[in-house]
């Protein structure tokens, strides 16, 4: 009786001690944050609607501090600067830019689509100097 009450002390001691050491994994947070596959350096080749000419350039993409599902366009339409940024929505793989004004003038409406890990398909408009202009770009992930 002795060992079979020692035996079941021992075991009960060990199923105790799993059950401590056991630890529900959480996610980080953020972690389901679908901002996170779509920030970075992204490099745009860009076409336009009335010309054959096509131009690459870098755009970079942060997530916003003050909105958990916006993220911020630095250079996006190429005005040549990363001081001059508009704002995107984030859907799951999706960021919508809305119609505003960029702080040289510039009006910028459109959206990209993630397309793969490290592809985004864009469609753009922007108004400069009274001149609208359609876009479409592909950007891959630097």
């Amino acid at each position: 009786m002795k060992t079979y009450t020692r035996n079941l002390f021992i075991l009960l001691l060990l199923v105790m001690m799993a059950i401590t050491s056991c630890e529900i994994a959480e996610d980080e947070p953020g972690s389901d944050d679908p901002r996170d596959k779509m920030t970075g350096t992204w490099q745009f080749s860009e076409n336009s609607v009335k010309s054959t000419r096509s131009i690459s350039y870098t755009v970079n993409i942060t997530k916003d501090p003050d909105n958990s599902s916006q993220v911020i366009l630095e250079n996006l339409g190429n005005p040549g600067s990363f001081d001059i940024h508009s704002s995107g929505i984030v859907t799951s793989s999706q960021i919508v830019v809305s119609e505003q004004t960029l702080s040289n003038g510039w009006v910028i409406e459109g959206s990209g689509k993630l397309v793969s890990s490290g592809t985004m398909n864009w469609t753009y408009s922007l108004i400069a100097g009274g001149d609208i202009e359609e876009y479409t770009a592909v950007a891959t992930k630097l």
